[in-house]
């Protein structure tokens, strides 16, 4: 496995990752939310990683994008910024997805490790990120605990308008 910057050519490879990476995830918010406040709040989710990959594939934010390149092949990526903090920069994961079919691979380790070492070269004094507490982010969680983060329980609220 290498770590590397993005390429064109990986965007479609990286999005059909990332619908069958969250796909449970959305199921398991589908279930809990119910359908109405799910169709509301989630409802295009497919289309809003399409525009999220855009974003965070775009020349101005490649730099903060490592591509797991797995046998020649896309198997996975961590997406990060910057936020102004007291001490110093601080780093934030915006978004890991590992294929699944590579999971348990520790491919998701190595791109938390690649992106806290970018951040920390960039001048990042902390860094963090943020996942579901429910049983689909089980594995997400363990990779952040196994790199080092501590866990601050958090809980997110929402309604019907």
């Amino acid at each position: 496995m290498v770590l590397r910057t993005f390429r064109a050519d990986d965007f479609e490879t990286l999005l059909d990752l990332t619908v069958r990476a969250f796909e449970p995830i959305q199921d398991g918010i589908r279930n809990q939310l119910g359908d109405d406040l799910f169709a509301r709040q989630n409802g295009q989710w497919r289309q809003d990683y399409r525009d999220t990959l855009v974003e965070l594939t775009n020349a101005e934010n490649q730099h903060r994008f490592l591509v797991a390149d797995l046998d020649g092949e896309p198997a996975g990526y961590a997406a990060w910024t910057v936020h102004p903090g007291p001490l110093g920069p601080q780093g934030e994961i915006t978004l890991l997805a590992v294929d699944p079919r590579r999971q348990g691979a520790g491919l998701g380790r190595a791109l938390i490790d690649g992106a806290c070492e970018a951040m920390r070269a960039a001048g990042c004094v902390v860094a963090w990120a943020g996942t579901g507490g429910d049983e689909a982010h089980t594995a997400a969680r363990a990779a952040y605990a196994a790199g080092g983060f501590t866990p601050l329980p958090t809980v997110f609220y929402s309604r019907v308008l």
